[in-house]
């Protein structure tokens, strides 16, 4: 396989938008192009210079929320699975490539596995060097999206969000327990990530249907129709009830309520906030991460509401047997910060851990 150069534009060293650009000395591709997770947060592409293929792990923002800046490398052909481009918009001017499966882009085979975190999210693999594996947001513990495992590879990016976290998801749901028996809080989420597997452990756990915003109601339709390829075996229909049966969100917030935007900046977990942020009920929970600035800071750090983790990522011990399972030499840990860079040296030895903005493979 031939030789490549992995250069970081963002996304390495610390949290920040994920875009990568991989030159195999007969193309450049452009490995996602987001924006965020903090406002403001763009890609600096405007040294970057004209790329041969633009290539989506997932739809999420901090993925794909830059296309605006597709015009700096040259609007270069964009590549991702058919329902990351129909949630874009690029139905009609992207290129499909499968869930799982192999797509030739730009004379390199690239492999596909459905990553386990997204509708349409998959991890990407390519027949260069001796194989290069970029996980894009992954994850192993969900029970709503399905994971397929990568081949082997030299060289891996991969996920490191949560830097040298190691609590399991059944961990989280505990934490969470007293919250759910409760049965009134509001919990701001993402409509097309952790809120299916909120909403569905709910409704297992306690038998009963939360309250739940429109752009989740229109999520899980989704997932349980055009997306449902990318869900673990017999979670379609269970989403599919919970989407025709679960009672909308009254004018007053009562009962256990998923809506979004996760960080309540915008939609309708921003006006439940307004509506009852200064009382003492319903609890606020918030389950991943949040910028500065946002209402979810603002609530949190003032008491009225808290912070308790649902594992959309992997936690580093998934990281570690991700990079065994594939016999990885080399180690990038991607969206997470460098502090834990001494962590995931020992974690991952005797592979090399770089953290460095330009990796040849």
């Amino acid at each position: 396989m031939a030789m490549a150069r992995l250069t970081a534009i963002s996304g390495v060293g610390g949290k920040g938008p994920a875009c990568l650009l991989v030159e195999t000395g007969h193309a450049r591709l452009l490995l996602d192009l987001g924006y965020g997770p903090n406002p403001g947060q763009w890609p600096d592409v405007g040294g970057v210079g004209r790329v041969d293929a633009l290539i989506l792990s997932h739809g999420h923002r901090d993925h794909a929320g830059a296309l605006k800046l597709a015009p700096q490398v040259g609007s270069p052909p964009m590549h991702a699975t058919a329902s990351v481009l129909s949630r874009l918009g690029h139905s009609g001017d992207g290129n499909a490539i499968p869930l799982n499966g192999t797509a030739e882009i730009c004379g390199v085979t690239v492999r596909t596995g459905r990553n386990g975190h997204a509708p349409g999210g998959v991890w990407l693999h390519f027949d260069l060097g001796n194989g290069f594996l970029y996980t894009g947001d992954y994850g192993v513990e969900s029970p709503v999206y399905a994971f397929d495992e990568p081949p082997p590879a030299g060289t891996v990016v991969l996920d490191a969000s949560y830097g040298d976290y190691g609590a399991p998801l059944d961990d989280c749901i505990t934490r969470l327990s007293t919250v759910f028996e409760g049965g009134s809080a509001l919990f701001p989420v993402p409509a097309d990530g952790r809120a299916p597997e909120m909403a569905g452990h709910v409704a297992r756990a306690r038998g009963v249907l939360p309250r739940i915003g429109a752009d989740l109601r229109a999520s899980l339709e989704r997932l349980a129709s055009v997306d449902c390829d990318s869900l673990r075996p017999g979670v379609a229909e269970e989403l599919s009830r919970i989407a025709r049966e679960a009672p909308p969100i009254a004018a007053r917030p009562e009962g256990l309520m998923f809506a979004g935007r996760a960080d309540a900046s915008d939609g309708e977990a921003a006006g439940l906030v307004a509506a009852c942020g200064r009382e003492d009920r319903p609890e606020i929970v918030f389950t991943g991460y949040y910028p500065p600035g946002t209402p979810a800071q603002r609530l949190v750090d003032s008491g009225r509401a808290r912070y308790v983790r649902w594992n959309v990522h992997p936690r580093l011990s998934d990281n570690v047997a991700l990079a065994r399972s594939i016999q990885a030499k080399t180690v990038v840990p991607a969206f997470g910060d460098a502090r834990y860079l001494e962590a995931w040296r020992a974690a991952f030895s005797p592979a090399r851990v770089v953290i460095e903005r330009q990796v040849v493979f």
